[in-house]
C-alpha cells in the first residue's frame, strides 16, 4: 500500500483497492491506484495475493480490462497466468467427468 500511495496526493486503503480489483467499486478516481498496483508493485506481491486467496488471476485480469491498465509488465504476466488458470480448471473438470 505504501508503494501505491506514496506518490499520490490522497491514499487508498486495502479494502477499497480490493473492491476495485473485484469489481465492487468502479469510481474513476481510483484508476490511478489500480494502475500503480500493476505498474509499481513487484509481481511477487500479486502472486501472493492469489496464493493467499485474496483475489484470483481471473479477477486481476478483469480488473486490468475494467480499469484499462495498459503497457505494464505485470499486466502481461497476469494475462498469461489467467490463461493458465483457465486451462488448468478445464483440464481438472474433464478429469472429474
Amino acid at each position: 500500500m505504501t508503494t501505491i500511495n506514496t506518490p499520490m496526493p490522497d491514499s487508498i486503503d486495502e479494502g477499497t483497492l480490493l473492491a476495485c480489483l473485484k469489481g465492487d467499486i468502479c469510481e474513476r478516481k481510483w484508476r490511478v491506484y489500480v494502475q500503480a498496483l500493476f505498474d509499481e508493485v513487484d509481481v511477487s506481491v500479486l502472486h501472493n495475493l492469489v496464493l493467499d486467496h485474496v483475489v484470483t488471476f481471473d479477477e486481476l485480469l478483469k480488473a486490468i480490462d475494467a480499469w484499462q491498465v495498459t503497457e505494464s509488465d505485470n499486466e502481461r504476466w497476469v494475462r498469461e497466468m489467467a490463461a493458465f488458470e483457465v486451462a488448468r480448471s478445464h483440464a481438472e473438470g474433464a478429469a472429474r467427468a
